[in-house]
């Protein structure tokens, strides 16, 4: 299993570089995936209770993590998935851990895709195994989650709609639940 080193999210992007963020953010720079040969920030939401309590908490992962806590990181706009998770704690009681899975760029097509086409694809298997056997472990290790398929879900939009989607369906024994969101179908 890889050693990871987990940074305060305001400490890789201070403030006066221009990002903003609410909660409890983390990072791992360069976490790597052998599926698919390749190193990736990663950023986990962890909910307010976090560090007050014992609790196992349910998981999302979420595609195009970039986009997803961060206005200054995004690519076409932030999602406020931080400032939700915080609201929803408060007002619902509502609480999961949130990991953005940040897009490799021009490899997003082909790691979001399972199916090769005339504009590249193929690779949503490798990236599904990433998922399921490199990154969800390494997860479940370093932080306390409820790690069975009932509480851990897939959410995006777009390709990661699609991603997401086939993931629910081709590791039914991992995901249990998954947001799909204007799937590229």
């Amino acid at each position: 299993m890889q050693r990871l080193s987990w940074n305060e999210y305001r400490s890789v992007y201070p403030v006066q570089a221009g990002h903003h963020v609410t909660g409890n953010l983390l990072v791992a720079e360069a976490v790597h995936s052998p599926q698919l040969n390749n190193d990736r920030e990663i950023v986990v939401y962890l909910p307010p209770s976090y560090f007050t309590s014992d609790r196992r908490y349910p998981v999302l992962y979420m595609h195009d993590g970039q986009n997803l806590f961060d206005y200054t990181a995004s690519f076409a706009g932030e999602w406020g998935v931080d400032e939700t998770m915080e609201a929803l704690a408060e007002e619902e009681g509502l609480e999961a851990i949130v990991v953005g899975i940040p897009n490799m760029g021009a490899e997003r097509l082909d790691e979001y895709s399972p199916f090769h086409d005339h504009s590249g694809g193929g690779r949503g298997n490798q990236y599904i195994a990433f998922l399921t056997h490199t990154l969800k472990p390494l997860i479940d290790h370093y932080f306390r989650t409820l790690p069975n398929r009932r509480h851990t879900g897939l959410m995006g939009s777009s390709m990661g709609g699609l991603i997401s989607l086939y993931g629910y369906f081709h590791r039914e024994n991992v995901f249990g639940f998954a947001g799909v969101m204007s799937p590229s179908l």
